[in-house]
C-alpha cells in the first residue's frame, strides 16, 4: 500500500505523523461512502461517521467497528476513490494502533519471533526456530540472521523470507545464473517492520526499520533487490528517511536487465499475473512481472469483472470470509487461464494455501524453468 511509504517519509515517528493526520482527514470528510463501497473486508453496519469518531484519540470504539479494523487488510483500494484525497488506509492504521492492545491472537501470533532484540519467552522461541532452521537449511545458514560487513553493490534483502527456502533457492540461482555478485540480508531479527506497522505497533516498526537501515548501511551498496512488496515498501521508505543513494529494485525487475542471458522461446502457456496491493499492474515493479510472463508464456489480460485480487494475507485470517474471497477470485482467474504468477512472496505463500484447480506459481519459477529448459534440450 503506497500509502503506507508515505506515512514513512518523514523524521517524526509514525504514531506522531498519524495522529496529526487523523483530525485533518476526518475534517474533509464529505461521509460519501466510496471508500467503504471499495472495501472488500466484511463489514457490519455502521456509519462512516461512526468510524470517523472511532478513528480519533479520545473516543471509544464500538464492537462492530472493532471487528471492521481487524478484518481489515490494508489493501489500501479505499485511499484512490475519495474525491477529498483522505487516506481511509491511514486511519485504519491509527485505529489499530488504538486497539493494538485488543489485537486478536492470530495478531500477535504472527509477530512472536518477528524483530530484532526480543525478551523473555519470545527470545527464547525465536533462538530455537533460528536454530533448527539453520540445522536443516545448512546451504543457507550463512546467510541467516547476519549483519553483512563488507560492502557490497548488490544486496539481496529476503528479510523474514529467507525460511521460504524454495523461493530463496531459486533466487539465488538466477542471480548467480546472470553473474551478480551480492550479499544477503535476511532472517527474523533483520524484519522490515511491516508486519509490525500493519497491526498498529508503530514503535515496534520505527525501531525495525532504524536497525535494518543500520545493517544496509554497514554494507553500502547501490542496489538493493527483495521479492517480496511489503519489504520492497519498507526499504523505499528507508531510502527516503534517510536519504539514501541507492537503487531498489524487485528480483524480478534485475532479471529482465540480464533476459537476453535467458531463452527467448514460450515455455508456457496461458498465464494471468497476480497483481498484489502494493506492486499494481501499473507500478515498474508490476510492469516487470507482465513482462516476464509475456517474455517466457501467453499473457492473458485478467476479466474486466474480475473480484478483488488482494491475497487477505494481512488480517491473519480474523475475517472468516477471507477462503470465500479468494476461492471467489480463483475461479476467475480459472476461466482465464489454467495459471495464475504471483509478483510478491506474501501472496504467493497466501494463495497456495487455498485449494484450488489454478496452478498457482512465483513469477521467478519462470526464469528457473527456461533454464531447465536448457538443460533438456542439452539432454535430448
Amino acid at each position: 500500500m503506497n500509502g503506507q511509504t508515505e506515512a514513512r517519509e518523514r523524521s517524526v515517528p509514525t504514531k506522531v505523523f498519524l495522529q496529526g493526520k487523523v483530525s485533518e482527514y476526518i475534517s474533509r470528510c464529505i461521509e460519501c461512502n466510496k471508500c467503504m463501497d471499495a472495501c472488500p473486508a466484511t463489514k457490519e453496519a455502521f456509519s462512516i461517521h461512526d468510524l470517523n469518531e472511532a478513528s480519533i484519540g479520545g473516543y471509544s470504539v464500538p464492537l462492530e467497528i472493532k471487528e471492521f479494523a481487524f478484518h481489515c487488510m490494508q489493501c489500501g483500494h479505499c485511499a484512490p476513490v475519495c474525491p477529498k484525497d483522505i487516506r481511509r488506509d491511514h486511519l485504519m492504521l491509527y485505529l489499530k494502533y488504538k486497539l493494538k492492545e485488543e489485537k486478536p491472537w492470530a495478531y500477535r501470533r504472527y509477530l512472536f519471533i518477528k524483530g530484532p532484540k526480543k525478551t523473555g519467552i519470545n527470545r527464547i522461541i525465536q533462538r530455537l526456530f533460528i536454530g533448527i532452521k539453520k540445522l536443516t537449511n545448512r546451504d543457507l545458514a550463512g546467510s541467516m540472521e547476519t549483519t553483512p560487513e563488507k560492502k557490497t553493490k548488490v544486496l539481496f534483502y529476503p528479510g523474514c523470507y529467507i525460511y521460504s527456502t524454495k523461493t530463496i533457492r531459486l533466487t539465488r540461482r538466477l542471480l548467480d545464473h546472470v553473474g551478480c555478485s551480492y550479499t544477503v540480508l535476511g532472517g527474523v531479527t533483520a524484519c522490515c517492520g511491516a508486519p509490525h506497522l500493519l497491526q498498529g505497533e508503530f514503535d515496534q516498526a520505527d525501531r525495525c526499520q532504524q536497525l535494518l537501515y543500520q545493517k544496509i548501511k554497514a554494507c553500502d551498496p547501490t542496489i538493493i533487490l527483495t521479492a517480496c512488496a511489503e519489504c520492497f515498501e519498507a526499504i523505499e521508505s528507508i531510502k527516503k528517511t534517510y536519504k539514501m543513494d541507492v537503487e531498489v529494485l524487485s528480483v524480478a525487475q534485475y532479471l529482465l536487465r540480464y533476459q537476453k542471458m535467458f531463452p527467448a522461446e514460450k515455455i508456457r502457456g496461458k498465464i494471468l499475473v497476480h497483481d498484489p496491493c502494493r506492486f499494481q499492474a501499473q507500478s515498474p515493479q508490476g510492469v516487470a512481472a507482465h513482462e516476464a510472463v509475456l517474455r517466457f508464456a501467453e499473457l492473458v489480460e485478467p476479466p474486466r469483472n474480475q473480484p478483488s485480487s488482494c491475497c487477505s494475507q494481512w488480517n491473519y485470517g480474523n475475517d472468516q470470509r477471507n477462503v470465500l474471497r479468494q476461492t471467489t477470485y480463483l475461479a476467475a482467474v480459472k476461466d482465464a487461464a489454467p495459471t495464475l504468477a504471483c509478483n510478491c512472496l506474501t501472496c504467493y505463500e497466501e494463495l497456495i494455501k487455498t485449494y484450488t484447480d489454478v496452478e498457482i506459481i512465483d513469477v521467478l519459477q519462470l526464469f528457473e524453468e527456461s533454464l531447465d529448459s536448457i538443460k533438456t534440450g542439452e539432454k535430448k
